[in-house]
């Protein structure tokens, strides 16, 4: 086996990038667990319990009532009006739009009625309602 044995006057033509690309392999797989782990702004709704809630939520618009009553659409503070403008836009690309709906557990039932009844009315035939499992 033959070494090759450089002298001090030599310029050293090669460049190792192993180490460079081994850094960038590793820069690789900590942004993909941090953008995994990453997700919407949470907004602080006290779900009900469910014993036989799912563990995945379908691929829908998210619709969100807290406690005092602030409706929220896919993370963002909306009004009525705009809520129903933007779910007929989505209706009309997508017959089969559905929309996830979480309520706060303290709010009156005729509220919750209200929502459905209001996304009902921009269209929307496929809704559900998001509850968090029993015992958790």
């Amino acid at each position: 086996m033959a070494a090759a044995i450089q002298s001090e006057d030599e310029i050293m033509t090669a460049i190792n990038i192993t180490p460079l690309v081994d850094i960038f392999l590793v820069l690789l797989i900590i942004f993909m667990i941090t953008s995994s782990v990453v997700d919407q702004k949470q907004i602080p709704v006290n779900l009900p319990k469910a014993a036989h809630a799912g563990t995945e939520a379908p691929k829908a618009s998210g619709l969100v009532v807290d406690r005092d009553r602030h409706l929220f659409l896919d993370g963002e503070l909306r009004d009525s009006a705009q809520i129903c403008v933007l779910l007929k836009q989505a209706v009309a690309v997508d017959e089969e739009h559905q929309v996830l709906i979480g309520a706060d557990e303290d709010l009156p039932y005729r509220e919750v009625v209200g929502v459905i009844d209001m996304i009902r009315g921009a269209g929307v035939r496929k809704y559900a309602l998001k509850v968090s499992r029993a015992g958790t």
